[in-house]
């Protein structure tokens, strides 16, 4: 499954780990994490086939929001999590051929308990699982 194998992936990654530890989650980040941390969105999960099913590998849109309390951590764990998914590699079962990035956007925030850098990554992800 391409979720497990993307936050394996992460999770691997000597730069992003650094950062943010384990805390890599898919879909909302949990209450009382700290930062810095990552939450994994997919956006778009396009599947082309063809009369005889699927084809071998397809393209997934995921959101990466990198949160940290200072600008420069954010900017830091954002330019990891670039450098370790943008490149061929295997994870978990999973093949991933070169990502596409789309955007970058500095997505910071007022909280209740303080301000929060987030910097968003938007990506393309071509892989076969």
């Amino acid at each position: 499954m391409m979720e497990t194998a993307l936050r394996a992936r992460l999770l691997a990654d000597a730069g992003v780990s650094a950062l943010a530890g384990t805390r890599i989650d898919w879909g909302v980040r949990p209450q009382g994490t700290t930062a810095p941390c990552i939450v994994l969105t997919v956006v778009a999960d396009s599947r082309s086939q063809h009369m005889a099913g699927f084809d071998g590998f397809r393209s997934t849109r995921v959101q990466i929001d990198c949160y940290a309390l200072k600008k420069a951590q954010s900017v830091a764990l954002r330019e990891a999590v670039i450098t370790a998914l943008i490149g061929e590699a295997t994870q978990s079962g999973v093949t991933f051929l070169r990502a596409f990035l789309n955007t970058v956007l500095d997505r910071g925030e007022q909280t209740e308990t303080g301000f929060i850098h987030r910097e968003l990554i938007d990506l393309n992800l071509w892989h076969d699982g």
